[in-house]
């Protein structure tokens, strides 16, 4: 008596697949997953333009291995040329005055300027040039990796090496001089990588009208899969999407420009993984107010292009006018960029980065409220 009403036993397209959710939200991801792969204006525009940003820019504005200054008595000069990297650093022996001068000018990242205190015990000062917005914070890292260095020759007599860094500042402030001269591929790759995931969520708002002017949504909500199972699916190809970006963007920007995730790694990630989840959510509401696909991507353009260019992606918001930084406030990509940027580029920890994530959880919560309230799964008209 199982059987159908002619007395056959039902066929495989019958059968439940599975109980729960998981197994379509699998399915769902999966699909999603290779219509992503089949998009070839998602991989042009989500993929292939930020590494062509960050391959063509890198390549105008980078320049090569940091020359750095050192003022010491030369037995010291053998443990920092170990500590810095030959393929990174040029290190040579001058006088004060010397190195004083050559930051101020940008003909050198730093100086060192290693100041005895008594038997085993030594000062080392940090100079760098305040206008170097874009370089200081990674060139201070490697100082400290450096003074760490010394540390190991001197702790037979502690307290050994102590670092103090001392800003130098110019009569002229930031100018194109001093960004050029900057290591401003460390500035750059992060303001783009932030720049890829907020376009890659913005388009799947678009991909999500589309799907609605075609009726998948309404074919959707008639079989019995939940919606949220639908959206999650959306959301789980977005973050492969996402993996795919980080992986080719820092895979060319580190054998072409030795770019990386910075000394925390998995705090970088957890900071990708909030970006996405809030301009994803900017994504839906972009669905949520677009009648046509065309007009989807016309508001998707009007959201990303201003951040592009007023978020600091490619100059420094500290060498800005005063009407642009007030500007990049209200800009989310300004929050995202900075916070990378400072993970990435600069040293930070979570802490010191934790206020710009907070403001991105916020936003993203907001949107995905509005989303929510105001989402239509009928068509224009339908």
């Amino acid at each position: 008596m199982g059987g159908d009403g002619a007395g056959h036993a039902p066929s495989e397209f019958a059968r439940p697949l599975g109980t729960g959710p998981w197994i379509p939200l699998v399915a769902l991801s999966s699909a999603n997953v290779r219509i992503l792969y089949r998009n070839r204006q998602v991989l042009v525009f989500n993929v292939l333009v930020p590494l062509l940003l960050i391959v063509i820019f890198g390549g105008l504005f980078q320049r090569g291995p940091q020359a750095v200054d050192l003022v010491s008595p030369p037995q010291y000069l053998s443990v920092f040329s170990r500590a810095l990297p030959g393929s990174s650093f040029h290190l040579h022996l001058v006088s004060t005055t010397t190195a004083r001068q050559q930051v101020l000018n940008n003909e050198v990242g730093l100086a060192l300027l290693v100041v005895p205190q008594g038997p085993g015990v030594v000062t080392v000062k940090v100079l760098e040039n305040s206008g170097n917005v874009t370089e200081n914070g990674s060139l201070t890292a490697e100082a400290e990796a450096a003074i760490a260095a010394l540390n190991q020759v001197l702790l037979s007599r502690p307290p050994a090496a102590r670092g103090v860094v001392q800003t130098i500042h110019s009569p002229g402030g930031l100018n194109s001089d001093s960004l050029a001269n900057s290591n401003y591929i460390a500035f750059l790759a992060p303001g783009v990588l932030a720049y890829a995931v907020l376009a890659g969520g913005l388009s799947a708002g678009m991909r999500l009208v589309g799907e609605r002017d075609q009726g998948t949504l309404r074919r959707v909500r008639a079989t019995p899969i939940a919606v949220w199972v639908f959206l999650a699916a959306s959301v789980v190809s977005q973050l492969v999407l996402v993996v795919i970006q980080i992986a080719v963007l820092l895979g060319v920007g580190h054998l072409i420009y030795g770019i990386g995730l910075g000394p925390s790694p998995f705090v970088v990630l957890l900071v990708l993984l909030v970006g996405s989840l809030c301009f994803l959510a900017g994504g839906f509401l972009i669905a949520a107010l677009s009648r046509r696909e065309q007009a989807a991507v016309v508001m998707s353009n009007l959201v990303s292009l201003p951040q592009l260019f007023v978020a600091g992606v490619f100059y420094p918001l500290a060498g800005a006018p005063i009407w642009l930084q007030k500007l990049s406030i209200v800009m989310p990509l300004t929050y995202f960029s900075s916070s990378l940027r400072g993970l990435m580029a600069e040293g930070q920890t979570l802490g010191q980065v934790t206020p710009d994530v907070l403001v991105l959880l916020g936003v993203g919560l907001l949107v995905l409220l509005v989303a929510v309230r105001t989402f239509r799964f009928e068509p224009s008209g339908g």
